[in-house]
């Protein structure tokens, strides 16, 4: 197993709980894909989050943030050789867990073949080299070499998945995280619809994913007596304002309490209150209509947005969904059921 970094402690146990969740499905599934089978498969999705993770501390800047961000991007880049480990012919010899024997291992089983061997050799030791000191030494890169080691794992993963898994690493679809296939599949679709650049749609389904996932988690919350939380006006206030004002009055104290809600279960789940905004400001709102299906509301696409700003609502989307799996249980499927391609 991958040495976690010295994270918060959520975040460990965010990333664990995600490595943890992916060998479990791996060790389950024997599916391919390309080929390439289903542990490997989680193996590189988990190989996305963890470089992902890295990119968001690299963000966040100063000294711990960027030498958390090398450690995470390292460990990425460890768990995408363990991946391509399995893939080459077993070599006479013990496996070794040092890092750059996982790179020897590769590199014999590639004989005279240059297309089979680790990409950006000399990169990854280098980045390797930062992570130990940051982590055995306390001396964290600058934010120029922070960078520059960040995207050499960047780099590796690009050309190394293409290499060994003819996948691209861009398309890996971290939606293969949820476990819940309601959310699991719109995100994809989202996916989908974001690569034929359909922006309106990728916001609607991102929008919708989000208020799923958002009304599991709060329909597990227990309240004193065990009812949901309901919003009433007093009958007082009702006899002296009338009732058009009441309901109005009710529809603003609702809109108030979904608004805190949301805040509270980004407090929870250890994600960015701003990034809430963001999202916030991107997709259409969602209201759910009397039969249990939703509505969006017309989407102003008040912009101007870019390209990059509908990836990060499907990013965000996907990591909120991820991080409710976490938090909620979930019934076992049914023997048979479909698992989707990445």
């Amino acid at each position: 197993m991958l040495p976690l970094t010295s994270t918060s402690l959520p975040a460990q146990l965010s990333i664990l709980s995600i490595l943890i969740r992916g060998s479990i499905r791996g060790a389950r599934k024997r599916a391919s894909f390309n080929g390439v089978q289903s542990l490997e498969i989680n193996q590189l999705v988990l190989c996305k989050q963890l470089y992902g993770e890295a990119e968001r501390y690299l963000a966040k800047g100063g000294a711990v943030s960027q030498g958390l961000a090398v450690s995470i991007a390292q460990d990425a880049a460890e768990l995408c050789l363990r991946a391509i480990v399995k893939s080459v012919p077993v070599q006479t010899g013990k496996l070794q867990d040092e890092f750059a024997k996982l790179m020897d291992y590769i590199d014999s089983a590639a004989v005279n073949d240059s297309r089979k061997k680790v990409p950006r050799r000399a990169q990854l030791l280098e980045v390797n080299k930062a992570r130990v000191n940051f982590k055995h030494y306390g001396l964290s890169p600058n934010q120029m070499d922070a960078v520059r080691l960040v995207e050499y794992v960047k780099q590796f993963l690009d050309l190394a998945i293409e290499q060994f898994f003819a996948l691209t690493f861009a398309n890996i679809s971290l939606a293969n995280l949820i476990s819940f296939d309601v959310v699991k599949f719109k995100i994809k679709a989202a996916e989908e619809a974001l690569r034929r650049e359909d922006f309106e749609e990728v916001c609607g389904l991102c929008a919708e994913a989000f208020e799923i996932s958002a009304a599991r988690i709060l329909s597990s919350v227990k309240y004193r007596g065990g009812a949901q939380m309901l919003i009433g006006i007093p009958l007082s206030v009702y006899d002296a304002i009338g009732e058009e004002a009441s309901n109005d009055l009710k529809r603003y104290v609702e809109k108030l309490t979904a608004s805190s809600n949301r805040v509270s279960l980004m407090l929870a789940l250890s994600l960015d209150v701003n990034e809430l905004h963001l999202f916030e400001g991107l997709v259409p709102g969602i209201v759910q209509k009397r039969d249990g299906t939703l509505k969006r509301t017309p989407w102003l696409g008040i912009g101007p947005f870019t390209p990059e700003d509908f990836s990060f609502a499907v990013d965000f989307a996907t990591r909120f969904a991820v991080a409710v799996d976490a938090r909620v249980p979930m019934v076992p499927k049914e023997p048979g059921a479909l698992e989707p391609n990445l």
